[in-house]
């Protein structure tokens, strides 16, 4: 094989592929990265046990032909690299990566053990690229992929109906959930959706188009994410044992308020640096346009008590506990200036929803214990 491409792409696409290979597989071929040069084009693929990237680039061909790289390692070299262009040639069971006057080589993994590529999937519909990659980030922080006999626990539930996509995820104890327009290619009505890591979305979705539309797969054993040049095909994760928690969703609250998220967060922070036992809490009072964020530390004595300038709506006066980093993450991913915040009772969740017309991205939180 002997191919010139640009850096800059290749770069790209093999920092991408190479960042979804396990550190220390098993099987040593799946440390690898799979570059095949036919035509005009090189694709570069990498596989994993629940996951599957590939990207087609445009290149130079001199010889067509298929090789497997160690993928790290590659896309370690290559991002040091700043020539324009890179030549890849293949010579005695070893791979050239030629930039300049710089070579590096790199001996190549066994084709015969790399698992197969996964096709590119057919989309069910597709999501504005800019708009979803910011709904995965927004609901990405209610998961917790650390609880191995509830995997659900660290996914992202994608739903489809209708021209809508609902983008949410819950690790129990609270709720993230955005939803965007969607445009199915296909005329039916049905609802349909899929739960993938939250991780692995995460990291697929960076390596999408930061513009135009990204295709999305939500049928069968597998979901995929489409753009022109790329995709990824991610597996399924088992929703057993995990309770809807829209159904603890209010239909109305006792008291509201709405609050500027840059006062709220500077003020949670503060209170953080008094909370730091091993059950830190912060409590937060409602019910004047005066907002109290206050905290005590056992060990030290210490108190913090700040008032942020907010809007008292309707409702008596309500004093909640939270779990700071619950919160805080709740708040940062708003992404609006104002908050709107609905209340039932110190002991059942608080309601976190962007102030914003082309928002409606809501998080459900669960306080603790006065």
């Amino acid at each position: 094989m002997k191919v010139r491409i640009p850096r800059r792409a290749l770069a790209d696409a093999t920092s991408w592929s190479a960042g979804h290979l396990a550190a220390k597989p098993t099987v040593p071929a799946r440390a690898g990265l799979a570059l095949e040069a036919r035509g005009v084009h090189l694709t570069v693929a990498g596989v994993d046990w629940d996951v599957t990237t590939h990207s087609t680039l445009d290149a130079d061909v001199l010889e067509p032909g298929l090789i497997v790289i160690p993928g790290r390692l590659a896309a370690q070299v290559i991002a040091t690299y700043r020539s324009d262009l890179i030549d890849i040639t293949v010579d005695d069971g070893r791979a050239t990566l030629s930039a300049d006057r710089d070579q590096f080589m790199l001996t190549l993994l066994p084709e015969a053990d790399y698992p197969a590529i996964a096709g590119r999937p057919v989309p069910d519909g597709t999501v504005d690229g800019a708009e979803f990659a910011e709904a995965v980030r927004q609901v990405a922080i209610a998961t917790d992929p650390t609880v191995a006999a509830e995997p659900w626990r660290g996914g992202v539930q994608l739903t489809a109906e209708g021209d809508r996509l609902t983008v949410w995820a819950t690790d129990r104890y609270r709720m993230a959930e955005r939803s965007i327009a969607w445009t199915p290619t296909s005329s039916s009505q049905d609802t349909f959706g899929v739960l993938v890591p939250a991780r692995r979305l995460a990291d697929a979705v960076k390596g999408m188009a930061a513009t135009g539309d990204v295709g999305l797969t939500l049928h069968g054993k597998v979901a995929g994410l489409t753009d022109d040049a790329r995709y990824t095909t991610l597996s399924r994760i088992d929703e057993h044992g995990r309770k809807d928690p829209h159904q603890y969703l209010p239909a109305e609250f006792v008291t509201e308020a709405i609050a500027p998220v840059d006062q709220l967060v500077a003020a949670t922070k503060r209170a953080c640096l008094v909370a730091t036992d091993r059950k830190p809490k912060i409590l937060i009072g409602f019910g004047t346009d005066e907002i109290s964020v206050r905290a005590a530390g056992e060990d030290t004595g210490a108190v913090a008590m700040d008032v942020v300038d907010g809007q008292h709506i309707d409702g008596p006066a309500i004093q909640m506990a939270f779990q700071p980093t619950a919160l805080l993450d709740g708040l940062q991913a708003i992404g609006t200036d104002d908050v709107r915040i609905g209340l039932t009772s110190n002991i059942r969740p608080a309601l976190l929803h962007a102030v914003s017309d082309d928002s409606d991205y809501r998080y459900l939180v669960m306080p603790v214990r006065l």
